[in-house]
């Protein structure tokens, strides 16, 4: 019957340890892991580590995710990057000054019927440009939304 207790008490010791060890090595990687991600407060930078990315649509596939980058120009630029600069009325007719994101480049001139990367210009007029923007759904089928790009935006604020 010692023989018996001896072991339990044994087991019961030798058990916990083996599992004191393991915790301690997963503490070890949970640190090394934070300590290659430690941000200052209120930013975020996606780790993929090997997984994909949540904010990808899956529709569209993984070789339309690199297009975007290859189009040079208006056309890899989205509506919402845009920003007009001017209207100059030339030849009968309205042409918009619209500038990108960085402003290395000079202002694209274009004219209606000009595709930018999800829409294209379908009015010009002497105040605004107007684009219909066309939203693909994850899952198939299209919806066209217009926007108005204003020259003066804060006068015009009551009128969109």
């Amino acid at each position: 019957m010692k023989y018996l207790i001896v072991m339990l008490m044994l087991f019961a010791m030798v058990v916990p340890a083996q599992q004191d060890t393991k915790a301690t090595e997963q503490e070890a990687k949970v640190t090394d892991d934070n300590t290659q991600t430690q941000l200052p407060p209120g930013e975020f930078i996606y780790q993929p580590q090997g997984r994909r990315d949540p904010f990808w649509d899956l529709s569209k596939g993984e070789k339309a995710k690199t297009a975007r980058e290859e189009l040079e120009g208006i056309a890899g630029l989205l509506i919402d990057e845009l920003k007009l600069e001017g209207i100059v009325f030339a030849r009968g007719k309205y042409q918009a000054l619209l500038s990108g994101p960085s402003n290395a480049e000079p202002p694209f001139n274009v004219t209606i019927g000009v595709n930018v990367y999800d829409g294209v210009i379908v009015k010009i007029d002497a105040n605004s440009v107007v684009f219909k923007k066309i939203l693909t759904m994850p899952l198939g089928g299209k919806k066209e939304k217009f926007e108005t790009k204003w020259l003066n935006p804060e006068k015009e604020e009551g009128r969109q």
